[in-house]
């Protein structure tokens, strides 16, 4: 019997739909996701840094899909509030508190993930 896996972010149920209960297109977009995520942190914390809030909002939909395709509702409903908040530089301060949410959990979710990949 298999080990059951105890996740606080993870929900597979859509990516195990869109595989098709294929676990090696499962196990290519897990590590996908899992190599993206340092970039996307990184890519992030310059686009903060030089205040290039359109071109943030446009990351931020992207990595959008990557985060639902691993069942993360709650960054994905964070990255969707990121897109509009960018559209005004006043919220400066409420960008940095998602993006940061956004990496530790990114990273909590990816640690997670690293263990599904284990048992797959």
């Amino acid at each position: 019997m298999a080990t059951r896996q105890i996740t606080h972010h993870i929900n597979l149920n859509f990516l195990k739909e869109i595989s098709e209960g294929s676990t090696d297109l499962m196990r290519d977009l897990i590590t996908l996701f899992i190599n993206q995520v340092p970039t996307f942190s990184e890519q992030m914390d310059v686009y903060i840094a030089k205040r290039e809030y359109c071109t943030l909002a446009k990351l931020a939909h992207k990595i959008k899909n990557s985060v639902a395709m691993m069942g993360i509702d709650e960054l994905t409903v964070d990255l969707k509030k990121l897109e509009k908040l960018c559209e005004n530089p006043a919220n400066h301060e409420d960008i940095i508190a998602i993006v940061e949410k956004f990496k530790i959990i990114s990273k909590e979710a990816s640690n997670e993930l690293i263990q599904i990949l284990d048992n797959l």
